[in-house]
């Protein structure tokens, strides 16, 4: 195959607004930038929401609602809400906004990690809002640490909704949890699981041997068919990663403004689209399309925009 699938992740909850100016915070502007990024050749956009006033992340059933509705409006994109939500949200709390749009697709951590975004602290001496250093430093007591319960509860309202769901894979075990998951009858094949990369505490380190290394290990647990795959990679090491990544063949990669400020070296991105039209150079070297939405569900096997609740 010859398309590629890109994913703009548009706002996420590790950058904070002192970071930069361009980072989306209200419904229309994440709206706007998700656009964009259709607009340069996504296919999927990842979904957060923040709060309007400050920047703040939130899990805001209505400001999911209002956000994936006005995208429909405009585009055809898949939309990918997330089920991160906040550090100190219940299960019952992130599965609310899930529930309520039954979108196509939404983002599944199925195993415990940390957010080590606490050494972003240092790096400002003052900040646009009061909440932000607070938040940055509130992972330092806080893992995101699902439950085997949690997780049977995660797939079993994914499965009721027909959401395929993204799985998050963060370090070499958490394949495990995916192999469990299908023992359990709770999973479809094939999944799709996406390898995330640092740079924060906690998380992969980014390298070529770790992604082949996860990689191989998904082969080895979950069998090369059952399985397709994305790759996503924070600040500096989401374009060497990504493009890692489409020199092995993967399905799907991330870029956008959740994962990296940046379009180039000291050049701040302006908006996700920014980074897409970067990916986008790499895969025409590499004979590589970007893959339509349309395409995107036909290649991931998704029930379509006209069966979502928004």
């Amino acid at each position: 195959m010859n398309k590629l699938i890109i994913t703009a992740a548009v706002t996420g909850s590790v950058h904070i607004p002192t970071m930069s100016d361009y980072l989306p915070i209200t419904p229309d502007e994440i709206v706007e930038d998700a656009v964009k990024a259709w607009e340069a050749g996504a296919a999927i956009a990842h979904i957060h929401v923040r709060n309007p006033e400050n920047g703040l992340p939130v899990s805001d059933p209505d400001l999911f609602v209002e956000v994936c509705t006005k995208i429909k409006k405009r585009c055809d994109l898949i939309l990918l809400p997330t089920t991160g939500g906040g550090m100190n949200q219940t299960t019952e709390e992130k599965l609310i906004p899930i529930k309520k749009l039954k979108p196509e697709m939404c983002s599944y951590d199925p195993a415990p990690f940390n957010f080590g975004i606490f050494q972003i602290a240092g790096r400002f001496k003052e900040f646009k809002h009061k909440w932000e250093k607070d938040y940055l430093e509130l992972c330092k007591n806080v893992t995101f640490r699902p439950t085997f319960q949690d997780d049977l509860t995660y797939a079993q309202t994914f499965l009721d909704i027909d959401t395929k769901p993204e799985i998050e894979i963060y370090e070499l075990g958490h394949v495990s949890y995916v192999s469990w998951l299908l023992s359990e009858n709770l999973l479809k094949t094939p999944v799709h699981l996406q390898f995330v990369f640092g740079p924060m505490v906690g998380w992969m380190t980014p390298s070529v041997k770790h992604l082949v290394l996860i990689y191989d290990e998904a082969k080895e647990v979950l069998g090369e068919g059952n399985f397709t795959w994305s790759v996503a990679a924070g600040g500096k090491f989401q374009i060497p990663i990504t493009s890692t990544a489409l020199a092995m063949g993967a399905q799907n990669v991330r870029v956008g403004l959740e994962d990296s400020i940046y379009a180039g070296k000291g050049i701040m991105a302006k908006a996700s689209a920014d980074q897409v039209n970067m990916i986008k150079r790499v895969a025409k070297e590499m004979s590589l399309e970007p893959a339509t939405p349309e395409e995107a569900r036909q290649i991931l096997g998704l029930k379509g925009l006209d069966k979502v609740a928004f």
